[in-house]
């Protein structure tokens, strides 16, 4: 029981990083391709 929480608990924080990578990376690609259009 005690390694399907952990297990659990990892699949959540990865999920939530991902999450958060997609987040911080969405404004950086739009000023990325904002500056290759001009």
């Amino acid at each position: 029981m005690n390694t399907m929480n952990a297990s659990l608990m990892m699949d959540k924080v990865g999920t939530l990083l991902v999450n958060a990578a997609l987040l911080a990376a969405l404004p950086t690609a739009m000023v990325a391709i904002l500056i290759q259009a001009f």
